[in-house]
């Protein structure tokens, strides 16, 4: 998404088989305020959201699951969304990289891990100037918080986080 002075930001990242506007689309919205990048060849599938939210006269068991699974993905993709605000509502730069680091460390089981986005991608999705991020990241390697190379990240101090 793009803010009235150019600025990107990451709201999401997708792969192959995941739903995108699928919120807009179950809310009548015809145009979508976000835009969506490929970075590789792809093709989008097109569904009329009416004729999935709708159940056919036959209320099938495949539609049904359909429902189900469409509900699941939008609680799951409202989830995520909340998960994010939880990181930019922080007031510091240090203090979304902490939060971002900690959950990715937490899911993964490990204070080692590698995040699935570059410098560039990582100050875009957590809505911070890249280089003021990467200032951060140096000081936080200086303090001995962490040590990263590229994507992949360890946490030295892992409980101050």
């Amino acid at each position: 998404k793009e803010n009235i002075l150019g600025d990107s930001m990451i709201i999401e990242t997708l792969k192959a088989g995941d739903l995108f506007g699928e919120t807009f689309a179950c809310i009548g919205r015809k145009v979508m305020p976000v835009s969506v990048t490929a970075l590789e060849k792809c093709e989008v599938l097109l569904l009329d959201v009416s004729r999935i939210v709708h159940t056919c006269q036959n209320a099938c068991p495949f539609h049904q699951q359909l429902i189900s699974n469409l509900l699941r993905i939008i609680a799951e993709k409202n989830a995520l969304l909340n998960r994010k605000m939880s990181y930019i509502t922080h007031k510091t730069i240090r203090k979304r990289l902490e939060a971002y680091f900690y959950d990715v460390a937490k899911s993964s089981g490990s204070y080692e891990f590698t995040i699935p986005f570059n410098q560039s991608e990582l100050s875009g999705y957590l809505c911070i100037d890249r280089s003021a991020m990467c200032r951060e990241l140096s000081h936080m390697k200086k303090d001995k918080i962490l040590d990263y190379n590229g994507k992949h990240f360890y946490l030295l101090h892992p409980v101050g986080i």
